[in-house]
């Protein structure tokens, strides 16, 4: 399963967790933001790379905040990352890039408590959930940060919707020369709809076709 997308699964069943290997961060980098100066980040890469930073620098509650706000301010973020800092990915250089700012509620050290955030990604979209490559990469930094070891569970709540992921990370591993952690993220998915493609055999253009 690729990180950030759901297998099919029965309604209201838990899925099984998913075991995703991270290759890279980068710690306490800062970055110039518009219109809040100096900003301390961290970037993670969990299937994407993500910038993580505690919303408290922006006078913003994750659970509280307008999400307009929330947006505004993540978007600076993302923007400020992608012209000051070059990431790299050990496997794929097609990967390394920035898909967005996670906000936080900065509640990183272990807990049996939920910690919040709210991810912003691509165009400035919000994630309904407290995405599942998102909480690998948290997963993954908090770790690598020694805030938690290896196989303590914690619980990660989207700050839009309060709706719950659960992330540990589970064995040490390697990936090229870098440290790299394996996680597993578990969460709850429910069919929203089903859409029905039909072929039909006079169909001239029934293979597709090319622009050029």
């Amino acid at each position: 399963m690729r990180p950030g997308n759901l297998s099919p699964a029965k309604p209201n069943m838990k899925l099984m967790p998913d075991r995703i290997l991270l290759p890279s961060l980068f710690k306490n980098v800062t970055v110039t933001v518009e219109g809040f100066g100096d900003v301390t980040v961290d970037i993670s890469y969990g299937g994407a790379f993500y910038a993580f930073v505690n919303a408290q620098r922006f006078g913003l509650d994750v659970t509280k905040s307008r999400t307009r706000d929330l947006v505004d301010a993540a978007s600076a973020v993302t923007k400020a990352v992608k012209s000051q800092v070059k990431l790299h990915h050990p496997t794929s250089d097609d990967l390394a890039f920035l898909y967005g700012t996670i906000l936080t509620d900065g509640k990183d050290e272990y807990s049996s408590d939920p910690t919040a955030n709210v991810c912003v990604f691509a165009e400035a979209q919000v994630d309904r959930s407290p995405t599942g490559s998102g909480v690998t990469a948290r997963v993954a930094l908090q770790y690598h940060k020694g805030l938690i070891q290896l196989n303590q569970t914690r619980r990660f709540q989207s700050g839009a919707t309060g709706s719950q992921f659960t992330g540990k990370a589970v064995e040490e591993t390697k990936c090229g020369d870098f440290r790299a952690v394996v996680v597993e993220v578990a969460g709850r998915a429910f069919y929203t709809g089903v859409s029905r493609f039909v072929q039909e055999p006079a169909d001239e253009l029934t293979h597709g076709f090319l622009l050029k």
